[in-house]
């Protein structure tokens, strides 16, 4: 009996070291790579002293570990960008029929686009929308992870939705909870597992999208091409250089920081949301495994994390609603609600309009003689990708 609460205690005192180090060991990492994304564009490498030193000063491990954390830095920008994306868009499509018809031909068009389908009008933008800054490089790297996931997360959250069981939305109403507290209560919670599995099988076309955007030069006015920290680049550059050596260790690094991640961020949330998995049959598949959850479940969580925690959560299911009635938007709503057709009418106006001045552009931007040329391409393709399937 000693020695299994001896072994208790020292899996708890394993476990708070363990949260306690992935905390403070991930907000340092971001907030290091933050400070590095915030600096004028002449602090990036160029291609030009590169070439001209071979790339012996970049091409060290110190490098290849500061590339390998803002790399990851990224993708977990990106990840955020994307799961708001989603709560936006996944909610409107599923609450209104209007909105749907709209949301998601959208998104089935822009989830076939490739990834330099984007990056060919984006660039300019983000560099446009940061200045002399290295926010807007880093900005088409993490939009590069936005477009490899936002779509599926999206599309996942829109059929939990849709598909959310009804005994489960009676007893939610029976406990007299509201529209707000129904959803993050019930229905986000009954569609966690299924975004969280989207996310994890999105990795691999996320991790490519973000190398190959980082291996993406930018070339400012000045014709100086610049090049952005992280192992897209370290690998093109050492595969430019012929460094066979460094680009072996980059691989290993890539492979390093995928294992981490999967590891210590969604082996232990794929395990905590299990039990958020709704089924009236005994599922025989056995439970995904995870030391690290084991480890940082027994972990004694200091009070003041426990009671900022319950206080947060208390204010977002119960505060902000009764805010929101303060403010008297639910009346707002309420009154919007009985002009529901003219709403209609005026959201499908609105859409023929964009419609037609994003036509007036595309024809004006494209000669007839070009887009009598696209027709073709685009029935070949078609015909093409019909012979493949």
């Amino acid at each position: 009996m000693t020695s299994l609460k001896r072994g208790i205690k020292v899996r708890s005192v394993v476990g708070t070291m363990m949260w306690l180090g992935l905390s403070i060991g991930i907000l340092l990492m971001i907030g290091w790579c933050i400070a590095k994304m915030n600096l004028p564009l002449s602090r990036l490498p160029t291609q030009g002293y590169l070439d001209t030193t071979g790339g012996k000063d970049y091409l060290t491990m110190s490098h290849l570990v500061a590339a390998a954390l803002r790399t990851t830095t990224r993708l977990f920008i990106g990840m955020g960008y994307s799961i708001l994306f989603s709560l936006i868009f996944g909610i409107l499509a599923a609450r209104y029929r209007s909105a749907r018809y709209v949301i998601l031909p959208i998104v089935n068009l822009l989830e076939s686009v490739p990834l330099l389908g984007f990056l060919t009008f984006t660039t300019a933008w983000f560099m446009g929308l940061f200045p002399n800054n290295v926010l807007g490089v880093e900005a088409v790297a993490i939009f590069g992870v936005f477009t490899a996931q936002a779509w599926n997360i999206m599309l996942a959250l829109y059929q939990s939705l849709r598909v959310t069981p009804e005994d489960l939305m009676t007893v939610a109403k029976q406990f007299g909870c509201n529209s707000w507290q129904r959803f993050w209560r019930l229905e986000f919670l009954y569609a966690t597992p299924s975004i969280l599995w989207n996310i994890v099988i999105s990795q691999s076309a996320t991790w490519f999208a973000l190398v190959a955007c980082e291996q993406a030069t930018i070339v400012v006015p000045k014709n100086e091409t610049l090049v952005l920290p992280g192992i897209g680049s370290y690998i093109q550059i050492a595969l430019d250089t012929a460094n066979f050596g460094a680009v072996i260790n980059a691989v290993i690094a890539l492979v390093i920081c995928v294992l981490l991640v999967n590891v210590f961020i969604f082996q232990p949330l794929i395990k905590g949301t299990a039990h958020y998995k709704y089924g009236t049959s005994t599922d025989s598949q056995l439970p995904q495994q995870s030391q690290v959850y084991d480890l940082v479940v027994m972990a004694k969580v200091p009070l003041l994390v426990k009671r900022l925690h319950r206080h947060i959560r208390y204010w977002w299911l119960y505060g902000a609603p009764k805010q929101w009635q303060k403010l008297g938007f639910s009346r707002i709503i309420q009154i919007l609600k009985k002009y529901t057709v003219y709403w209609r009418i005026a959201w499908w106006l609105v859409i023929a309009v964009g419609l037609y001045r994003l036509g007036v552009l595309l024809i004006k931007y494209l000669d007839w003689i070009n887009l009598s040329v696209l027709f073709k391409w685009t029935f070949l393709t078609t015909r093409v990708r019909l012979k493949t399937t």
